[in-house]
């Protein structure tokens, strides 16, 4: 396996002997093929892609989401060749006679797929927490955490748009969402403030609310996941006083929806509530920054839902999520 920071290649046994670490330059190595299904350079690829190669802020649950996707591919192919095994064994069974050797054959091939199709679906499994060790031993210059965004906060000042006019804006379910978008400066590019459907940011809030409310022409767009809670923010938004409740504006709901499950069908996962309840949630974190950026601005530019938009600037779709 190579090493992320001097390239050199290494072998298992040396990696163990030398403690985990590269036998070069012993930078610690976190990933193990054989556990993880991937290397510490396929994580390393995936960030790349995932932060536009160093140009895009990206969350811990965006690097996973990537890396489940690759493993997915991977899935797909073990599941193709398990029936094409299967089906060799069964051709060989029922033709018997000559073809016996060809059966015990299919059938250890078989076996060894399914292991290996078991050891890809136990290294999807465990992707929190090899995301959660990677970005504590390579932490990325773009990767979005707590402590990042207050030091951004406090050296880029949004109040270069106090005395804007804003006609829309795009409110979102998680502060988590919200400081993707304004990391990325969203709201500067689309002229478009975002706020978080608890009241967040804290510090430009309630001003930035009570002045967007006075505006006849307000278009407001939410952004949320495909969940409970996401579909409690839009029952929020829409109708309580505090929000825009009882006002004849133009509110258009991006999602996630479940009409829009074509889009990410294949990233939901199953959650129990606390009345043991199971229900299927999607996170906006599956969409690549890029495509979620892009996306957005495409929906709010035409004022259309995602499974809508039509504009070329939603770019391209074919590897953006599930």
């Amino acid at each position: 396996m190579k090493c992320i920071k001097c390239n050199k290649d290494s072998k298992k046994k040396d990696r163990i002997s030398s403690g985990g670490r590269c036998p070069s330059c012993h930078h610690s190595f976190v990933a193990d093929p054989a556990e993880h299904g991937v290397t510490d350079m396929a994580i390393k690829s995936a960030e790349d892609e995932i932060s536009a190669q160093g140009t895009l802020y990206f969350s811990k649950d965006q690097l996973k989401y990537q890396l489940q996707r690759k493993l997915k591919k991977k899935l797909r192919t073990f599941n193709i060749a398990v029936l094409v095994a299967a089906i060799i064994l069964l051709f060989a069974i029922i033709k018997g006679g000559g073809f016996f050797v060809l059966a015990i054959f299919s059938g250890f091939i078989a076996i060894a797929i399914l292991v290996g199709r078991f050891k890809c679906a136990n290294s999807i499994s465990k992707l929190d927490m090899l995301v959660f060790k990677w970005t504590v031993v390579n932490p990325h210059k773009k990767l979005l955490t707590a402590e990042k965004y207050k030091a951004s906060k406090s050296s880029k000042r949004s109040s270069n748009l106090d005395d804007i006019s804003f006609d829309r804006v795009l409110i979102c379910d998680r502060n988590e969402t919200v400081d993707f978008f304004l990391s990325n400066l969203f709201h500067f590019h689309y002229s478009c403030p975002v706020l978080g459907g608890n009241g967040y940011p804290e510090a430009i809030y309630e001003d930035m609310l009570t002045r967007l409310k006075q505006n006849p022409n307000l278009q407001v767009f939410l952004l949320h996941d495909y969940s409970p809670a996401g579909a409690a923010c839009v029952r929020r938004v829409k109708t309580d006083p505090k929000w825009f409740g009882g006002q004849p504006l133009n509110i258009v709901d991006l999602g996630l929806n479940i009409g829009q499950k074509k889009l990410f069908k294949a990233m939901t996962i199953k959650k129990a509530d606390r009345n043991k309840k199971i229900s299927e949630n999607a996170e906006l974190s599956l969409f690549q920054p890029a495509v979620l950026v892009a996306m957005c601005g495409a929906a709010i530019n035409e004022g259309l839902p995602f499974d809508f938009i039509t504009s070329v600037a939603a770019a391209d779709r074919s590897d953006g999520y599930g």
